[in-house]
């Protein structure tokens, strides 16, 4: 079929294409300005006409048109018979502009992000969970969210889902930045797959399947989406401490047009209206109609939730107010106010140009699928449902038996452990040994740190020191490097283990599975092993774990044995022969 969206993009190439140009960034604020000037040109001054951070709607208005979908029951007629979201009925002319330019507070804010992330590294939230739902690994956070796709699906078209496998895959792809904190070059750099799949192997199916620019629609606005899902979480604490931050420069003002199209950008639900009106069979749709009823879609998600008391427990609302105490009731009736406004006055909109039903029925459906759907009362509630049988099988069929990788297992299982800032409190059934978790609060302490002082960090692996005065044996920094070096080869839990066992010190027997058990679970040792990988720093968890086994398994025999002249850690490999390509003197 031809595309929906409007051609208006400046990159002529395709979404294959501009994915690998994009991919070749190694910087936030280079990602960001390679994909601005594909959807905008050079020429774009970046203020508040600019249409890939900005929405201003052209002028004039599209004509009156034979409606193709009947006028909703909430309505600017019926409005003040309800107190949605607080707000009191319906406030005509309520503007559609810009009052805040996004480009400079953005800018600022990439600049720091790579700045203190130093060339590598993880930031402090980098892999957190934003669920509220105590998820126990990322496999669990994925499988949700497909589900939630599904049933979002369900509500939109109305029909079968098993011939949309690729538009149910691409849906759940822009889930993922809103309920994990990810870095938006690992979308691009292929860190992160869902069930296998990249953000790359995504766009390629779209282009081998024909869907043209409708690709490159959806691949930049996807880039959009992960900046500003990823500056809002970065800036959280910003916001909700210090007043000071994306959401609080928003929301000092009672315009709410910033905060509405800002709120259209991270929910992504232009890439949405981009797919149902391609399911829809649809010819090629204004884009006004294509970017309203995605605004729609996500106030009608909010005025849904804020009916059921989720709204309020949300990380990031719209209409929140910012700035003096006596000012900031009357400020936020206000954007409550213009927040359903708005709503009631693009829905008329949609309605009176004749914009198809499919898009009209999607602009509102946040009335219908809040009400049904598990992810909004499992918010309510902190905890997840269990999935039953015919969502499991829909699962299989659309997108396969594993949501994870062992690298996303293994970080976030890594936040998981440091949900906490107390060892005491750290998660009751993590097996990991007090040592080891205190080294992880240490390092993400640090890297606390680094953000709040904005310091940079360093991508330079720093020398490995064995300066514990209870380790005495001086193999103990030789297999310190040795463990090191044979975290950087392991790709998953079980490969680690049997590298691990691979490691023998002179006198010593290899580590066994029994022995790491006393250390922790497999999935906390992987995890220990992942941040290193990541991270580049021997400093904290890893090295904790190389001299925690070393002082606590093999330093006894050691010390009764005597030290070496020439002690030397070696590798035995699969057939049993001696490998000497680990091999450090001391």
């Amino acid at each position: 079929m031809n595309p929906v969206t409007p051609d208006t993009l400046a990159y002529r190439g395709s979404a294959l294409e501009a994915f690998d140009e994009m991919a070749r960034n190694k910087t936030s604020l280079g990602l960001l300005h390679t994909a601005h000037a594909m959807w905008c040109g050079d020429s774009c001054s970046r203020d508040g006409d600019c249409a890939f951070l900005h929405y201003k709607r052209r002028e004039p208005r599209l004509p009156n048109a034979p409606a193709r979908s009947p006028r909703h029951r909430y309505n600017k007629d019926t409005a003040n018979f309800f107190t949605l979201m607080g707000g009191e009925g319906y406030k005509p002319g309520t503007p559609q502009e810009h009052q805040v330019n996004f480009w400079p507070i953005f800018e600022s804010v990439l600049r720091k992000v790579d700045h203190v992330r130093g060339g590598g590294g993880l930031l402090f939230c980098d892999y957190t969970d934003w669920t509220k739902r105590q998820d126990s690994s990322a496999g669990m956070t994925i499988e949700y969210l497909s589900r939630d796709t599904i049933q979002w699906m369900a509500s939109w078209y109305g029909t079968d889902l098993s011939t949309t496998a690729l538009d149910t895959k691409v849906i759940a792809s822009v889930v993922i930045p809103d309920d994990l904190c990810i870095p938006p070059l690992d979308f691009l750099h292929q860190r992160v797959r869902m069930y296998g799949r990249s953000l790359r192997d995504l766009v390629k199916e779209m282009v081998d399947e024909g869907w043209g620019r409708d690709a490159t629609h959806i691949l930049l606005s996807s880039v959009r989406q992960f900046f500003l899902q990823y500056i809002e979480k970065v800036e959280f604490e910003d916001n909700a401490k210090y007043n000071n931050g994306i959401h609080a420069q928003m929301g000092r003002d009672e315009q709410v047009w910033d905060s509405i199209v800002y709120r259209t950008h991270t929910a992504n639900t232009y890439v949405v209206a981009i797919v149902v009106a391609r399911a829809a069979a649809l010819s090629e749709i204004n884009g006004d109609w294509l970017f309203c009823s995605a605004v729609n879609d996500a106030i009608s998600m909010d005025l849904g939730k804020s009916a059921l008391r989720v709204y309020q427990i949300d990380n990031h609302n719209p209409t929140a107010t910012f700035g003096p105490k006596e000012t900031k009731q009357k400020l936020q009736a206000r954007r409550q106010v213009g927040y359903h406004s708005i709503y009631l006055d693009l829905m008329d909109d949609l309605v009176n140009t004749g914009c198809p039903e499919p898009l009209v029925h999607y602009a509102s459906a946040g009335f219908l699928f809040v009400q049904m759907q598990h992810r909004y009362l499992e918010r309510s509630l902190g905890f997840r449902f269990p999935i039953h049988e015919a969502m499991a099988d829909a699962l299989r069929k659309l997108f396969g038996d594993k949501p994870t990788d062992a690298w996303l297992d293994g970080l976030f299982h890594l936040r998981w452990l440091m949900s906490t800032s107390n060892t005491k409190d750290i998660r009751t059934n993590s097996t990991l040994c007090p040592d080891l978790l205190a080294a992880c609060l240490k390092r993400q302490e640090q890297r606390k740190s680094a953000w709040d002082s904005n310091y940079a960090g360093s991508s330079k692996k720093p020398e490995i020191l064995m300066d514990d005065p209870d380790i005495h044996c001086p193999c103990a920094a030789d297999w310190a490097r040795a463990i090191h070096t044979l975290s950087s080869q392991a790709t998953n839990p079980d490969e680690l283990q049997r590298l691990l066992g691979s490691v023998i010190s002179k006198n010593s027997l290899p580590l066994s599975s029994d022995q790491l058990a006393t250390v922790g679970s497999f999935d906390d040792i992987w995890a220990l092993c992942v941040a290193y990988q990541v991270d580049c720093s021997n400093n904290y968890e890893w090295l904790a774990f190389s001299k925690y086994v070393w002082k606590h398994i093999y330093s006894g025999s050691h010390t009764t044995q005597g030290c070496h002249t020439e002690p030397s850690t070696e590798l035995k490999n699969d057939s049993g022969v001696t490998s000497t390509e680990i091999e450090v003197r001391v």
